[in-house]
């Protein structure tokens, strides 16, 4: 089975990924940065839905950090987040992302999404 890292500072996110991918992919979830890195220390992933906007260490500045681990670097993500602002979304997808998803989160556009980067 798949491992998707999942990072968000919203408990009810997670949840509802975790409801929406259980039984297809093993998610791990994270609330903080830390503890992603964490996890990212003990399991290697296929793939990490990250949030934008989380308090300390923000998405972006957690996605350049492991794409400079050689470890991680080549580690699929794709951004999960409410941020719209079109200048913050155009510098998250020009550092190398797999893709963006807008949250509510819809679970088909999830599937697919996941389903492009990494398969079944």
């Amino acid at each position: 089975m798949k491992k998707i890292l999942t990072v968000d500072d919203q408990p009810e996110v997670i949840n509802i990924i975790a409801d929406f991918l259980g039984g297809k992919y093993a998610v791990y979830p994270a609330k903080t940065t830390t503890k992603a890195f964490s996890l990212l220390h003990s399991t290697k992933f296929d793939l990490i839905l990250l949030d934008i906007l989380m308090p300390g260490m923000n998405g972006i500045e957690f996605l350049k950090y492991i794409k400079t681990q050689v470890w991680y670097e080549n580690t699929p993500v794709i951004f999960v987040s409410s941020e719209s602002d079109f200048k913050t979304v155009s510098k998250a997808l020009n550092l190398g992302v797999e893709g963006y998803i807008k949250k509510p989160i819809e679970k088909d556009i999830l599937l697919e999404k996941i389903k492009t980067v990494i398969g079944e």
